[in-house]
Formats: structure tokens, C-alpha cells, sequence
């Protein structure tokens, strides 16, 4: 059960907090690495009903205020969570995220992240990928940077661990 107490809401939320709940299933116990990242891609990826459902919900509520509602730095790098899922495994904070030709903060992941990358514009990419998942590891660190255009984002962090930093 994905907990969405205080924040924002709107007509297509539920819908997709249900595709979240899914994903969150698929993924169980599994470790965030790139054997995880693959069965995503295979399973939930852009050729999918899933992912394209979950791009459409979310682009949806952005427009309805419930996602990406918060200016990080402008209005090309805004953020807003979705809800924590209290699984007992990873305890996803599940948040959203739109960002267009921007290098975001530095941080590290102690236990990982999981993001589904959504470009609005083709050529858009994150940490150089194109359309789908990428899963970085537990210890892993980076700038989140967009390049290509404007990229929609859900991402999944596990007991909401991020730790922000000035780089390396």
C-alpha cells in the first residue's frame, strides 16, 4: 500500500498509485542492480501497457498539480513525491520528477535508486540514457543530468535514502 497522507492529489492519482503498487510487487526483494534494471526494461519498458500507462498518469498529474509541484532550481528542475510504500523490503519513497538540459545536485545512494526515464523531447536523456529504467546500485553516486530536451521521471528511493553533497 503506497501512503499518500498530505500531499497533493487529483483525478488520475489513484490510478497510477495502483500501477505503483504493481511495480513495487514486481520488484519484491530483488537488489537494485543491474540484473533489476534489465527485468524492468523487459517487463515494465516503453513497449509496454505498464510504462506507457504510468508516462500518461504522470504527465497527467502534473498537469493536475500533484506531480512534479515543486521548484528545485527554476522551472526546468522541479520535483514532488508521489508516496512511501511500506513493503518491509525496500520502503520506496516514490517521487516525480521533471528536468530539461540541467546537471542537478551531486548525491549519493546508500541503498540505490530506481528511476523510469519518460523523454518529452526524443533526443532527451538521464545519466545518458534514452527511454526505460535505470537502476543505479546501493553506494553509487551522481549529478542527475539531463541532456536533449526536457525527461519526466518517476523514481523509487529505497527507505527514502539520498544523500546530497558538493561532488567529487
Amino acid at each position: 500500500m503506497i501512503n499518500q497522507d498530505g500531499l497533493p492529489t487529483g483525478p488520475h492519482k489513484p490510478e497510477l498509485v495502483a500501477r505503483l503498487e504493481q511495480l513495487v510487487a514486481f520488484i519484491g526483494d530483488s537488489p537494485l542492480d543491474a540484473a533489476l534494471e534489465d527485468r524492468l526494461n523487459r517487463h515494465f519498458g516503453p513497449q509496454t501497457p505498464e510504462f506507457q500507462d504510468m508516462t500518461r498518469l504522470l504527465r497527467a498529474g502534473i498537469e493536475e498539480g500533484w506531480a512534479c509541484y515543486a521548484e528545485i532550481d527554476g522551472a526546468d528542475y522541479r520535483r514532488g513525491r508521489l508516496g512511501t510504500a511500506g513493503d518491509g523490503v525496500h520502503d520506496f519513497v516514490i517521487e516525480s520528477a521533471r528536468l530539461k538540459d540541467v546537471k542537478g545536485n551531486h548525491h549519493r545512494h546508500p541503498l540505490g535508486e530506481i528511476n523510469m526515464i519518460q523523454p518529452l523531447d526524443p533526443a532527451g536523456r538521464f545519466c545518458g540514457s534514452g527511454e526505460g529504467w535505470k537502476v543505479f546500485a546501493p553506494e553509487t553516486s551522481h549529478y542527475p543530468t539531463v541532456t536533449g530536451g526536457a525527461c519526466t521521471f518517476i523514481f523509487l528511493l529505497p527507505k527514502g535514502k539520498i544523500e546530497y553533497s558538493d561532488g567529487p
